[in-house]
This record gives structure tokens, C-alpha cells and sequence, in this order.
């Protein structure tokens, strides 16, 4: 019993085919499955028909499709149309998959610098082994000595009130960055103006979406306590790193 059928409407190619072989029909492009008849369709034009039949010719038992000589020039245009739109939002996905991998890569190297800064933290040795003073240090040495950031990680109390307070420092630094006179606007709501403004980079806009997660992580008491110190580390790392835009 012959399980690929070719059928037509007047304006699409419909193929039936078994699952097993579906990479057969997506090798013909463009096509669309169509969830309720269970069918593959394409558009009804010239090229379409000559790579169906190339395809499938010797599948069927009789050939029931024909050349698309019966479709006016309206129907052609939107077919055209359609057509276009498709191949529009297709490199769209591409373009969309492509900025995710950037994204996911340049997550890769934030958590990859965050582990070496960690490692370089575990290291160091000074004279009192103090672990706040090493870390501290180490991030002064990431931000510059001379630079605000600096001074409000001399200043900060490094315990788990870290993250919260030094969001709020960040808001205050953002708002006088972005000029913003309302003395209400959230956190998330300031990353979204620098954002749209471009005032900062996407480095920095990941960065402070970062601090503003651990943020609420440790303001909602949501963490495992083993996990405090790192994440405390964690969200000084991106601080210091975010210095460079400052």
C-alpha cells in the first residue's frame, strides 16, 4: 500500500507522507506542516512542482498534481507575498539564534572570569588572612583605587547584606547617569532605560541584571546558606567588572 500521496488545491502542493520519511518532505522549501490535515503544503508554483516530482515520482502510483498554469496573477502575488514573509521571519530565527549563542558565550566568559577571580581569591595570602580583606582588595585592584566603585567596596559591610545594599548604590548611580528626576523608579525599570538609551553596553546591562538577581535572591531569603559567601563573591565580581562603563 503506497503511503505518499500528492494532492493540490489552488494554490498549494498537499503531501502525505509516513513520519519515517519526513526528512524527504522538508527537503523542499518552502513548506509548512499543517497540524489539522495532517499534510505537508508548499506553495503551488513552477519550481515547487518540478522539485515534488523529482522527489516523489516514483513514489506514487499516479501523478494527480499539475503545473500551476491555472493561477492568476492575483493569487501569484500573494503567494509571492507570503512567500517573502516567510523567508523574512526565517532569517529573523536565524538572526534571533544567532544573538542567543553571543549571548550564551558572553555568558560563558562572565562566569568563566567570575571562576578565575574566585580561584585568584582563594589564593591570596596576606598577613592577617582575612578572607573580606583579600576579596576586597582584589576588586580594587579590578576597579582602580581612585574610582567610586572603589570606595563603596572599601565602605560596604561584607555580609549578606551586601547584595541588597549595594543595588542600592547602583540605583543612585544610575539614576544621576541616566538624569532620572523620579525618585520611585525600580531597579529593573533603570536597566531598561540605559538599556533603550544605549548608554550602556550589553556587557553591563548583563551585569547589573545579575546583581539584581542575587539581589532579590538574598532579600527573599531563597538561597541554600553554603551558597552565601560565593554568591556574595559573585555579585562583587560583576560590580567591579561594571566599573569600566563608570
Amino acid at each position: 500500500m503506497n503511503m505518499i500521496h500528492l494532492e493540490q488545491t489552488n494554490s498549494h502542493y498537499l503531501l502525505s507522507i509516513p513520519q519515517a520519511l519526513m526528512a524527504r518532505a522538508k527537503k523542499i522549501k518552502p513548506s509548512q506542516w499543517d497540524p489539522q490535515r495532517l499534510v505537508w503544503q508548499y506553495p503551488r508554483n513552477e519550481d515547487t512542482y518540478e522539485l515534488l516530482l523529482d522527489e516523489f515520482e516514483n513514489d506514487i502510483e499516479k501523478v494527480v498534481i499539475t503545473p500551476p498554469n491555472n493561477i492568476n496573477n492575483e493569487e501569484s502575488q500573494k503567494l509571492a507575498k507570503k512567500n517573502k514573509t516567510i523567508s523574512d521571519l526565517q532569517k529573523k530565527v536565524k538572526s534571533l539564534e544567532s544573538n542567543l549563542s553571543l549571548l550564551k558565550d558572553q555568558r560563558d566568559q562572565y562566569l568563566s572570569s567570575i571562576i578565575q577571580l574566585t580561584k585568584k581569591v582563594e589564593h591570596l595570602n596576606n598577613e592577617d588572612n582575612d578572607l573580606e580583606k583579600n576579596i576586597k582588595k582584589f576588586a580594587k585592584l579590578c576597579i582602580g583605587n581612585d574610582h567610586l566603585f572603589s570606595k563603596i567596596i572599601e565602605e560596604i559591610e561584607f555580609d549578606n547584606t551586601l547584595p541588597i545594599e549595594l543595588q542600592k548604590k547602583l540605583s543612585n548611580i544610575l539614576k544621576s547617569k541616566l538624569n532620572s528626576k523620579n525618585p520611585s523608579i525600580d531597579f529593573i525599570d533603570l536597566i531598561s532605560l540605559a538599556k533603550d538609551k544605549k548608554v550602556l553596553s550589553k556587557d553591563a546591562i548583563y551585569l547589573l541584571h545579575i546583581i539584581r538577581r542575587q539581589r532579590n535572591l538574598f532579600a527573599h531569603n531563597l538561597i541554600e546558606p553554603k551558597t552565601r559567601l560565593m554568591r556574595v563573591i559573585y555579585v562583587i565580581a560583576a560590580f567591579s567588572l561594571l566599573s569600566s562603563e563608570f
